[in-house]
């Protein structure tokens, strides 16, 4: 193993694409809270089963998913009756609660790995209802000579949990690969604007484009305006409008400041003003 190798989830997650074929996929899914818990990744097979994989880069890391994650645990391990942070308060809230809370009542994946860095853990910590998958170096060659093409290596089998297949609506997966979508086209903008802000010391992004985007902005905000206009909305909205067009010179204002030190706020800020003017 390469000692100075940085392991990241995404670099983890990224080998895990191999783990199927493309054609015994459905769906690849990273991030998103499927069941009870949020799942690093999922892959959801044309059968219909699936897959979740845990990732770890350190071992503190994997002692803590035990300790803040129980209940994920007790319903992947399926042999208590009740959610552990349920049965706390059963006297308190008696039986009625108690059967909401019910171990069986909740999803869970049809098989369940570990996917951490070679020799982070070893097979003797994982708990019986998962695998483990070794996570190594692009292009790496074992101690042995062996040459491991994939990125990773199976080092224990998970055995399945379960054989039920669960249907989109059951999971709800339509709701939330649109709010995933809108979280990622989000994440994406921000970091466009942010590697354009980055690039060398000077200044990569004009002033015209800066206040286009503004002005773009600035015509939306018109738009939504008018519409309130015609609802009776006008002076609510006319206050967000203000409001909204401030925080968009604001915005872009600070995001320079930033990454450009010498950058003069007040000559931006006349710029936009003369170019209303």
């Amino acid at each position: 193993m390469e000692n100075n190798f940085n392991f990241t989830e995404e670099y983890i997650q990224k080998r895990l694409d191999g783990f199927f074929a493309e054609s015994t996929k459905k769906y690849v899914l990273e991030n998103l809270f499927v069941f009870r818990w949020e799942s690093d990744k999922l892959i959801e097979t044309r059968s219909g089963l699936i897959y979740e994989f845990e990732i770890k880069v350190s071992k503190s890391d994997f002692k803590n998913d035990f300790k803040n994650k129980k209940d994920k645990h007790v319903i992947l391990e399926g042999t208590q009756e009740f959610l552990p942070c349920y049965t706390e308060i059963e006297n308190k809230y008696g039986d009625y609660y108690k059967e909401h809370y019910k171990t069986a009542k909740y999803k869970k994946p049809n098989y369940f790995y570990y996917a951490v860095p070679e020799g982070l853990v070893e097979e003797s910590e994982i708990p019986p209802y998962a695998g483990l998958i070794y996570v190594v170096p692009d292009n790496f060659v074992s101690k042995d000579g062996k040459y491991i093409w994939s990125g990773y290596y199976v080092v224990k089998q998970a055995p399945k949990i379960h054989g039920e297949k669960y249907s989109d609506d059951e999971l709800k997966l339509g709701d939330k690969f649109y709010y995933n979508m809108l979280n990622w086209k989000t994440k994406y903008r921000e970091m466009k604007e942010k590697l354009l802000l980055s690039e060398g010391t000077e200044h990569k992004i004009p002033y015209i484009d800066l206040l286009t985007k503004y002005e773009k902005e600035k015509k939306e905000n018109k738009a939504w305006k008018k519409i309130a206009d015609q609802n009776g909305e006008t002076i609510n909205t006319q206050q967000n409008t203000i409001y909204d067009d401030n925080k968009i010179i604001m915005a872009y204002r600070d995001k320079i400041k930033e990454y450009e030190k010498d950058f003069n706020p007040f000559d931006f800020e006349y710029k936009i003003i003369n170019k209303e003017n």
